[in-house]
């Protein structure tokens, strides 16, 4: 009876394990797709209203903001500045190259405050429809003389961008002992387009050029991420390096990515786009039939109106002259009375315009700064004034009550005002809404970012703020990498990007990172052979083997380790290097010594890689393979033995079966 329930006892634990066995749960490999690593698709584009570009202003005035801006490059804590490559130039500051686009007549047409061409295309400039634009044409230079209220703006920042980003990384990986003007190329990204060398001074406008032209820039006016993306995807096919670099483009990225890319030392060309609160309007009265001149230095005259908002930014006013073409100062003020001499209004704002004729009126926006504060159901009063004795301005008119909450006011003598309940002045009060417009774009090359202080450096093809120097277009020894703060989430309620830059001097209120271009290698400089392979290492020991590593691009790797999927639980690795972690390629390959505890454990199985890492440039590495074992327990054994032989024998299941039921 014992001897059956010794065999009733080594049959449960046999049906216990196929239980189990049977029981648990499946493993499945799950992939999923993280949206950053996906190529925009271009009809997923922004869809902006405005081309990407920025505006020329005077020099003068344009001297006057950078000497404003400009500061002293801190030494503060958290800085990481992409390193600098001796072959290009001296380049005593180090780092990105910083190329200018404000020169050759890099610039595009576009339409003034009228909203229509009025330039005609000269040369082989092309008039872009779709666009509503002049661009340069295929020889990239302007030739159209504008005219009328056309504005003209410097529009290639997209491929000075991109020429910054290759011309580092064809230094990077050409002979660190090389100089402009040795005549030696070694590697295709630049080459020599007509300069004498590829890494002349003189080959930086040959290289934009030729950017632009991939990029569609000189025949569309403008730079899109779509146009950006194709053409270094080209380029890279055109010069054989198609498995060597590829681009990502990362719409709304987040400051930690961006961050962590240019940490990477990848190339990173960020999209501004520069917006705008959009102005509403709240009271109007916008048709006319007369108008009326306005006395000069006193209040002018008046109209009346009723807000339902609290808020009060600008004022529009229809007006015309009678000498047009001549400025004419004219200032604008709310009141919460009728004027008079012992109270101050609320708030005036004053501009020097130029007036069309009369029949021809035009509306004149008038800003408040800061905005006007008003109770909504109150009464208010705009006066308009000339600064003038000319008596050039007139102000028009409704003749009828158009706008019953308010009416027109005559000054009939000093600080004196007649009421018109039948007639009503031209105006619009506005104030900014919730959501913003886009006015314009421009491409900036990344240089450095302070993790610790939330800053940028930026290589920008149109400023240069810091170390500005007087021969900074072309040369790349030559830098002034602008620093900017960073601040997280966005200034616009209606949009989701995800950070701004609050002192970047662009010509609206809110600068918003939109997008991100990644230019990276695909193959590392570090070059890694061998594999470590243990077997039946008893629970405890500790093994050990080698591997060599050799860097074959990079001037200084400075290696590091990390071992893919190793249990925490599990023994310490150490990593021995013949000489040191610094490698260069001159050293050859270096052997690295390669030490590990097993578990103490049985049937331990690990099977993964060692990950050799440049720790200046993480995305710069080699693997090697790695598996360790150890012994199976003999209980193990015994068991994979019954269950073996239940498989090749199917007649045991029946004698197990019958000693179950004995």
């Amino acid at each position: 009876m014992t001897s059956i329930w010794k065999k009733k006892a080594v049959v449960l634990v046999i049906v216990t394990f196929f239980i189990t066995v049977a029981s648990a749960p499946a493993i499945s490999s799950i992939t999923i797709a993280d949206d950053l690593n996906k190529k925009i698709n271009p009809q997923d584009q922004l869809q902006n209203n405005f081309a990407n570009y920025m505006p020329v202003i005077p020099q003068q005035q344009y001297i006057q903001i950078q000497q404003e801006l400009q500061k002293t490059s801190p030494l503060s804590r958290g800085w990481y500045w992409k390193p600098p490559y001796p072959n290009y130039a001296p380049h005593t500051p180090g780092g990105m190259p910083d190329f200018d686009q404000k020169q050759d007549q890099w610039q595009t047409i576009y339409p003034g405050p009228n909203g229509i061409i009025d330039s005609a295309p000269m040369g082989d400039d092309i008039l872009n429809i779709s666009e509503n634009c002049i661009a340069p044409g295929p020889n990239c230079h302007l030739d159209t003389v504008p005219i009328g209220d056309d504005i003209v703006a410097w529009s290639f920042c997209g491929p000075v961008a991109v020429a910054n980003c290759f011309w580092w990384f064809d230094s990077k990986y050409a002979d660190p002992t090389g100089y402009p003007g040795d005549g030696n190329d070694i590697f295709p990204l630049v080459e020599d387009y007509g300069a004498g060398d590829d890494h002349d001074k003189n080959n930086v406008p040959l290289l934009i050029e030729k950017l632009a032209g991939k990029m569609k820039t000189c025949e569309r006016g403008t730079t899109y991420v779509s146009d950006m993306q194709d053409a270094i995807d080209a380029w890279f096919v055109d010069t054989g390096l198609d498995s060597f670099f590829m681009e990502h483009t990362y719409n709304k990225p987040k400051f930690e990515f961006v961050e962590a890319e240019i940490e990477r030392s990848q190339d990173v060309i960020l999209l501004l786009g520069f917006y705008k609160p959009i102005k509403l309007v709240d009271q109007e009265q916008i048709i006319w039939t007369n108008y009326v001149d306005l006395p000069p230095y006193t209040p002018g005259h008046l109209q009346s109106f009723i807000p339902t908002v609290p808020m009060l930014d600008a004022v529009q006013v229809l007006l015309a002259a009678n000498y047009p073409g001549v400025e004419t100062d004219v200032k604008v003020c709310i009141w919460d009375q009728l004027p008079n001499p012992n109270i101050n209004p609320l708030g005036c704002s004053t501009m020097t315009i130029l007036p069309p004729p009369l029949g021809s009126p035009a509306w004149f926006q008038f800003h408040f700064d800061p905005s006007i504060t008003l109770v909504p159901g109150t009464e208010y009063f705009i006066s308009v004034e000339e600064l003038t004795s000319t008596y050039n301005i007139h102000w028009y008119y409704h003749q009828g009550d158009v706008y019953p909450p308010g009416m027109a006011w005559y000054e009939i003598d000093d600080w004196t005002f007649q009421p018109h309940p039948d007639k009503d002045f031209c105006f619009k009060t506005e104030y900014y809404g919730d959501s913003c417009v886009r006015t314009g774009g421009h491409y900036v090359t990344c240089a450095g970012v302070d993790s610790e202080e939330y800053m940028i450096a930026f290589s920008d093809p149109y400023w240069n703020i810091y170390n500005p120097s007087s021969d900074d277009h072309n040369d790349p020894q030559f830098v002034s990498h602008d620093i900017y703060n960073v601040v997280i989430g966005c200034p616009c309620p209606d949009l989701d990007y995800e950070w701004w830059l609050p002192d970047y001097p662009s010509y609206s209120p809110f600068t918003i990172v939109e997008q991100a271009v990644i230019i990276c290698p695909r193959i590392p400089d570090l070059d890694c052979t061998g594999s470590l392979a243990w077997t039946n290492v008893k629970p405890g020991d500790t093994v050990t083997g080698t591997f060599t590593v050799e860097n074959i691009g990079d001037p200084l790797s400075q290696l590091d380790w990390e071992v893919d999927s190793w249990p925490t639980t599990w023994g310490t690795w150490t990593f021995s290097p013949n000489g040191g972690t610094d490698l260069t390629p001159e050293d050859g390959a270096k052997t690295v010594t390669v030490s590990v505890e097993a578990p103490d454990e049985p049937d331990a199985t690990f099977t993964g890689q060692i990950k050799v890492v440049n720790k200046d440039d993480t995305s710069d590495f080699c693997l090697i393979d790695v598996s360790l074992k150890t012994p199976v327990s003999k209980p193990t054994l015994i068991l994979g033995f019954l269950i073996e032989l239940l498989e090749k024998f199917p007649i045991a299941h029946w004698l197990l079966t019958t000693l179950l039921t004995t």
